[in-house]
């Protein structure tokens, strides 16, 4: 079970767009609405894109909403010898666990905390039994940063670190980095709209500007390099329960309250329908709502 919600996201998106046809004559300009398939890993909007689809002419903004199960109902929000004698070997199991420690301590002390990144080694294998010093040592993890910026200082540093960890002892490391997804960045303007509109719409309990960025990918950041937009989450916690206690997306006992899926309807609808009026130029700085 994978219960990230793209069931739901597909749901309001789709009755979004069926709402906005209904009073096409309305509109002041041309709504896209985008579907990504093979966003959890497989970089399906950039597929998308290099179909040509935000080709000329660009929309001028994009907007996303996600759900977030452990948030409140209705509020929006914007990685070779015998063991006996291991001097007679080169064992390359303790030296991959000084690599993650080496790893966290380079976090802490070389990377900005004010652009901070998360290195997280999920998972160390090598040797086959218990008797026998393996040859190699494999650590596989994931990489997640706010910025390009803190990202290439923690490639860099990733290669740095446990190539020379290694090096300290007669090892080698190699030090393979999957590109994932771009850093998902917000226009500020996309997101004083996006607040704006929807505390015109719901009021302004509806909104909470969230205290710090989710280290989550995200390949909606390949359509936010393409124009300026905004990327929104919608509190889905289910009736009964505490939001900061239900489990969130990807767990397997996720949950969520279905009937927050018709205000997600209405903001896609808003959104568009403001935006095209108004655009982000000419819209003003968005008030601060506690």
């Amino acid at each position: 079970m994978h219960a990230c919600g793209h069931d739901t996201h597909t749901a309001m998106l789709a009755s979004a767009a069926r709402l906005l046809c209904a009073r096409r004559e309305s509109l002041e300009g041309t709504v896209l609405f985008m579907f990504q398939p093979g966003e959890e890993g497989w970089h399906g909007a950039r597929f998308m894109l290099d179909d040509g689809l935000l080709a000329d002419p660009a929309p001028d903004a994009a907007f996303a909403l996600h759900i977030m199960p452990n948030g409140p109902a209705g509020v929006f929000f914007s990685k070779g010898d015998h063991a006996s004698m291991p001097h007679h070997a080169i064992d390359p199991v303790p030296v991959a666990c000084e690599i993650v420690t080496a790893l966290q301590v380079f976090v802490t002390r070389r990377i900005d905390v004010f652009a901070p990144v998360v290195v997280t080694i999920a998972k160390i294998d090598g040797g086959s039994t218990n008797n026998v010093i393996p040859e190699t040592a494999n650590l596989l993890g994931t990489m997640r940063a706010v910025s390009e910026e803190s990202r290439a200082a923690m490639h860099a540093g990733v290669v740095r670190v446990a190539e020379n960890v290694a090096r300290a002892h007669d090892c080698e490391a190699e030090v393979e980095i999957v590109p994932g997804f771009p850093v998902t960045v917000c226009d500020p303007r996309a997101v004083a709209f996006a607040q704006a509109t929807l505390c015109g719409l719901f009021g302004a309990e509806a909104w909470s500007t969230m205290a710090a960025p989710v280290m989550g990918a995200e390949d909606f950041s390949y359509v936010l390099q393409k124009t300026p937009g905004a990327m929104v989450f919608l509190g889905v916690c289910p009736e009964g329960q505490q939001w900061k206690f239900a489990c969130p997306c990807h767990s397997n006992k996720m949950t969520l309250n279905e009937s927050m899926l018709a205000r997600g309807v209405a903001a896609h609808c808003a959104i568009a329908e403001e935006f095209l009026k108004k655009g982000l130029a000419r819209t003003a700085r968005a008030e601060s709502f506690d």
